[in-house]
């Protein structure tokens, strides 16, 4: 049997929190939440994820800080930046991480975020 994925949902709209976790759970797939990117450092040092899916625009650490962080996290797969601050500026950054897999510009249609995610966690088996 197929071990869980786990998921770490990093947003601090409480509205996306809701739906992104309604989502999932629809799924069958496990997550946690996180308010902002100093939340998820912490929730990523103390448990695995294969998945993050990550805003930009947050309080404390903003998304690109937390990725950044993420990199000295071994455990950490792939994160997936989910954000409606997406310009020329950001995607430059983003294509320098290694860590960054995609991203997907909100508001998004709740099967293009089921993609993304399928796609990714087929890829971390």
């Amino acid at each position: 049997m197929e071990k869980k994925k786990r998921v770490l949902v990093v947003d601090d709209d409480p509205g996306l929190q809701v739906l992104m976790s309604e989502i999932l759970k629809m799924e069958g797939i496990s997550f946690d939440l996180a308010k902002t990117g100093k939340e998820a450092f912490g929730l990523a040092v103390e448990n695995s994820y294969e998945l993050i899916l990550m805003d930009m625009k947050m309080p404390e650490w903003d998304g690109l800080t937390a990725i950044r962080s993420l990199d000295f996290v071994q455990k950490v797969q792939k994160v997936v930046v989910v954000s409606a601050y997406l310009d020329s500026a950001i995607l430059k950054e983003l294509n320098d991480e290694p860590l960054v897999v995609g991203w997907l510009e909100k508001p998004f249609d709740p099967t293009q975020l089921l993609e993304i995610i399928y796609q990714v966690l087929q890829k971390t088996k």
